[in-house]
């Protein structure tokens, strides 16, 4: 029961993500119970400290390539597979102080990927909001389209 809790917390950002359901509060609620957790809140702050403090040793190839989903595209105006990586984490300043790393390494993943285009979002979980890494102007394109 613990282990699934923590899973949930996890996948919904302490219940505070955008792809959190009423089914998911109430699993948190049953399984807390079943696993005697008491203070919901620090059990997901420390599991999240755990997994950004593991972040934060990642190499550059590790956090590009780590959670990162391939789409293709096909529009009137872009035709094309973009990379789109994710990396959520409690501290996002030691992440995006890294970007003289980061970004050849989005350049070298989208070249090895054959991609059209790759973002980085860097997401601060506590705060809830994100900084997206871009490498080239088509990055920039979609991101202001």
């Amino acid at each position: 029961a613990g282990m699934l809790l923590c899973a949930i917390l996890s996948d919904t950002l302490n219940l505070q993500g955008p792809t959190t359901t009423e089914w998911d509060r109430l699993m948190v609620a049953v399984l807390s119970e079943i696993a005697e957790v008491d203070d919901i809140q620090f059990l997901a702050s420390q599991q999240f400290k755990a997994k950004s403090k593991e972040l934060a040793g990642l190499s550059a190839h590790g956090l590009v390539h780590g959670d990162q989903k391939s789409f293709s595209f096909k529009t009137d105006n872009f035709v094309g597979d973009v990379g789109f990586a994710v990396v959520e984490t409690t501290d996002d300043e030691v992440i995006i102080d890294r970007l003289d790393e980061l970004l050849p390494e989005i350049v070298a993943c989208k070249k090895e990927k054959e991609l059209s285009a790759l973002f980085l979002a860097v997401v601060n979980i506590v705060e809830l909001k994100g900084t997206l890494l871009i490498c080239g102007p088509t990055e920039l394109s979609l991101a202001k389209a």
